[in-house]
């Protein structure tokens, strides 16, 4: 049951205002097969909402919903550059129980349960504040008590650079970017402390550990990129490199031994954060020049591979299928899905287009 499409089509066909300019960047906006793509998921994503507004099927507050918002604001786009009015406009076009998911998260954020940390607030500001045009110091969606998530964010500042767990400060660093315009130099020196032997990060971002894994290396050379360092930095180039070795021939890239949309649309982000296209096989040959020649699939190919048929469950026609969908359904490989095929936000500060041998 499609109860949502109609209103959120209605949004799609008008081209509005409030452009915001973006750094020279790889995006999937003439992408004709991923637009598509998206499209089709977001038809399904936004047929998931929950009576309170959000995307949270997986049960856990504040994972999905925030993800969910930004892949429907990136489906909306009408142009290359971003456009805070289309994204939220989709975004509150989508309700039920007359509850969109903005409504969600402004009470995620004010409740004494959830009690967000530096790391929440900084996804929140990354995918839903800062795309929406939303205020970040008095962030206040329902319009009854406003939250300062640049407090909350700077509130979570260590000494040491960090903002709580690995992937946090690696958020957090993002978020800096967009609030402050610079991300911290001891958060830069912490973010590059974790990087292992392999070039790769882990979670728990342990440098002499053995255990990165795609998803923590991809957030960091994003905020090694949102901390401006040239396109040419060892480390930025060693975690790439780490990318090159694990990805699959089909394209994919793995978590658990499994391939794994999000870890691949993570990936995604990482590849264009570093100024390359992911469709082309140039930032691996740069990183390592060894395989130049050797075929490459693109990774939004074996993305779009995953989309499901709605055979033989009609219901779940346009999701992306997920290894984790055993565990059950979420919305959380969709909505990555979507952001990675169109990449008309994230990630929000790429380097500039690096040269190809």
């Amino acid at each position: 049951m499609r109860k949502n499409t109609k209103r959120y089509g209605a949004v799609l066909g008008v081209v509005i205002g409030a452009v915001a300019m973006s750094a020279c960047r790889y995006t999937g906006f003439s992408d004709a097969p991923s637009k598509s793509t998206a499209a089709t998921a977001t038809g399904w994503l936004v047929d998931q909402q929950q009576p309170d507004g959000g995307f949270e099927l997986a049960g856990f507050a504040g994972f999905e919903t925030s993800d969910a918002i930004l892949a429907i604001a990136e489906n909306a786009q009408q142009q290359v550059d971003w456009n805070t009015t289309q994204a939220r406009s989709a975004v509150r076009a989508v309700k039920t129980n007359h509850h969109d998911a903005l409504h969600y998260i402004d009470d995620f954020v004010d409740s004494t349960t959830a009690r967000i940390n530096a790391g929440s607030a900084a996804k929140v500001i990354v995918l839903v504040a800062k795309p929406l045009g939303l205020a970040v110091t008095n962030f206040n969606p329902d319009g009854d008590t406003g939250k300062n998530l640049v407090g909350v964010l700077n509130g979570g500042a260590q000494p040491n650079g960090s903002y709580g767990t690995f992937n946090a400060t690696a958020y957090a660093a993002i978020a800096k970017k967009l609030v402050d315009g610079s991300v911290p130099a001891n958060t830069v020196a912490f973010i590059r402390a974790g990087q292992e032997a392999s070039g790769g990060w882990d979670f728990n971002g342990e440098p002499t550990g053995d255990e990165a894994d795609v998803d923590s290396t991809s957030i960091a050379i994003q905020a090694l990129a949102a901390a401006g360092v040239p396109g040419t930095d060892a480390d930025l180039r060693a975690g790439l490199a780490y990318l090159a070795d694990h990805q699959r021939a089909d394209g994919a890239w793995e978590s658990f031994a499994q391939p794994d949309p999000n870890s691949t649309s993570t990936a995604i982000f990482a590849i264009t954060a570093a100024g390359f296209d992911p469709a082309s096989p140039c930032w691996r040959n740069v990183v390592r020049p060894g395989r130049t020649g050797q075929p490459y699939t693109a990774p939004t190919v074996w993305l779009r591979s995953q989309q499901n048929t709605g055979v033989p469950t009609p219901a779940d026609a346009g999701r992306i299928n997920s290894p984790s969908d055993s565990f059950g359904v979420s919305t959380f490989a969709t909505s990555q899905s979507i952001q990675a095929f169109r990449r008309g936000w994230n990630p929000v500060s790429p380097l500039e287009p690096q040269a190809c041998p």
